[in-house]
């Protein structure tokens, strides 16, 4: 009878530590910043989605007086909705002759090494998908920032700021009354937003240095997003930074930004009261999207049958996931 795999290639904790620890030193990945996780005990199931509707009041029309000895006003249901999530394996993995290993003299282990070169290609690929859903027009409303704001950020004349507390009503309107969270911008129309008359307005009320109020002053990336905080009351803001390599193997390297530079996100993004069920069912109140996570990253290393590598893993399983469409908003086509 054949071994599992498990047993063949058994995780190795030490690397998995390895693998886990030195994530929060990439400052610049945000994927598992943006989404809340929910763990669940199956890769498969089914997330109930309660209807916001039955919590907005009786309706319009319908009187709830009651006078003495007659009935009650009864009040309107609407159905609650549920989607299928599925979480997949990603994984990848590296090797090195164990001849290198010996003769190496470079600091640190060889197999140290090559986890991180393949941790890193993990957390990415997983920067890829969440900035591939969170960007997403076909999963979230959209328009362009023209349409919205009047103007692209970094157009002379646009309000920025006064544009993004549009957007945030946007959000508000979809939402039944919440306020959005969570702002994610690529790091172009971001910088852009550092430059903005009307933002660099603002910093000085917030910071309270009056050398700033005059405009004059490109702002830090924590100075703008204070004021973004402070002026719009949206806690969560991200950035965008990271790049990667896209280039096919063998060729010339081209590297391009993960996120794109020129899109705004606006929604609920940490707002799920998630509940998970023995039977892997997930019940949550209304949120933009969700990471559904079956498995966090894990490293191993085996060697090769014939002995001459020795190859080191890293893999996960997990699902991003849009929950509801109308919970996010995305400003497309923001420099000019």
């Amino acid at each position: 009878m054949a071994s599992s795999y498990s047993v063949i290639h058994p995780v190795d904790e030490i690397l998995t530590s390895l693998v886990s620890e030195v994530v929060p030193s990439d400052s610049q990945l945000i994927a598992n910043q943006i989404f809340e996780n929910v763990k669940i005990p199956e890769r498969s199931g089914t997330f109930l989605l309660e209807n916001s509707r039955n919590f907005m009041g009786a309706g319009v029309g319908l009187d709830l007086e009651r006078a003495p000895g007659a009935g009650r006003a009864n009040i309107g249901s609407f159905d609650r909705t549920n989607l299928t999530f599925k979480a997949l394996i990603y994984s990848a993995q590296d090797s090195i002759a164990m001849e290198d290993i010996i003769d190496s003299q470079y600091p640190g282990g060889e197999e140290a090494r090559i986890v991180r070169k393949v941790r890193r290609a993990m957390m990415l690929a997983k920067e890829q998908r969440a900035a591939d859903l969170i960007f997403d027009t076909a999963s979230f409303s959209n328009d362009t920032c023209t349409n919205v704001m009047g103007g692209k950020v970094d157009a002379a004349g646009t309000d920025a700021l006064t544009g993004l507390d549009k957007l945030k009503d946007l959000v508000f309107n979809a939402a039944h009354g919440i306020n959005p969270d969570t702002l994610i911008f690529g790091r172009g129309v971001f910088r852009s937003l550092a430059r903005n008359p009307e933002v660099r307005g603002y910093a000085g009320d917030v910071s309270g240095a009056g050398a700033f109020a005059s405009g004059n002053r490109i702002l830090t990336e924590e100075a703008t997003k204070e004021v973004l905080r402070n002026i719009l009351g949206i806690p969560n803001i991200y950035v965008g930074e990271a790049r990667r390599e896209t280039a096919v193997p063998g060729a010339t390297s081209s590297e391009a930004q993960i996120w794109n530079t020129e899109t705004i996100f606006c929604g609920i993004m940490k707002g799920s009261d998630a509940i998970v069920q023995k039977s892997g069912n997930v019940k949550g109140m209304p949120v933009a999207a969700l990471n559904f996570e079956f498995g966090g990253m894990q490293a191993g290393q085996y060697d090769s049958l014939d002995a001459t590598r020795r190859y080191v893993y890293a893999e996960e399983v997990q699902q991003f996931k849009a929950i509801d469409s109308t919970l996010g908003y995305i400003l497309t086509d923001c420099l000019v």
